[in-house]
């Protein structure tokens, strides 16, 4: 979405709630100048923390502002679904809620026929190439989940781990989106949505049809059984 859509919403939500642009500049902590220019959508949207302040002022979804200021909706699905997942599994008193997939993991599923065996650790395929995973299950058949965010993009073929997968494959999308990039992988017989924060994927500056190597721990793989055992 445009820029001028978030300073829109702000402006809407602002008059909504009887604020003045220095009041509600006061309360966020921004500058009155920045923030009236982002109003107008002169200036680009801020920061996250300046993000969060606003939609706790002025009683806004922070995804529907995220989205606003050009994050991708699935992108900030997946971040707050793992959030929530990480809460729910380090809290005792929440053991029993389990967050809705979220819809970019559900894009990074596969059924998988298992093809070696040794113990735990298996050996599957995933289009036409061959991925090693961890699975207690004795199924034939497996699903497996690929955190996009678990997946880390080389140039060249270079392994840090004697349990890492690496997959060659070739850049379908870029998506820069505030702090969070999202590139899309095309290998041989499927396609991985990645998640990476930080410089380093910006400093690589991927194009389009170029040539990589996606690169996932066998550990941090998620798998289950096609069938219940």
């Amino acid at each position: 979405m445009p820029k001028t859509q978030f300073g829109k919403i702000i402006r809407e939500a602002r008059i909504a709630t009887g604020l003045t642009l220095r009041e509600l500049a006061a309360r966020v902590g921004m500058d009155f100048t920045r923030l009236s220019r982002i109003e107008h959508g002169s200036r680009p949207a801020p920061e996250l923390k300046d993000i969060r302040a606003l939609a706790d002022v002025l009683h806004l979804d922070m995804v529907d502002l995220l989205v606003a200021a050009g994050t991708s909706r699935e992108v900030m699905e997946h971040l707050l679904w793992s959030e929530r997942l990480r809460v729910a599994e380090a809290d005792s008193r929440v053991h029993s809620y389990h967050p809705d997939v979220s819809p970019l993991l559900a894009k990074n599923t596969f059924s998988v026929e298992v093809k070696a065996r040794d113990g735990a650790l298996c050996t599957v395929s995933l289009g036409e190439e061959s991925l090693v995973i961890f699975s207690f299950s004795s199924q034939g058949e497996l699903f497996i989940e690929i955190p996009p965010e678990a997946v880390t993009i080389y140039r060249r073929a270079s392994k840090t781990g004697s349990a890492e997968n690496l997959l060659a494959a070739r850049v379908v999308k870029v998506r820069r989106l505030g702090q969070v990039t999202n590139v899309v992988l095309s290998g041989n017989g499927f396609e991985l949505n990645t998640l990476h924060t930080g410089r380093r994927i910006e400093q690589m500056d991927l194009r389009e049809g170029e040539a990589v190597f996606a690169s996932v721990q066998a550990t941090a793989i998620r798998t289950r059984p096609s069938t219940k055992e």
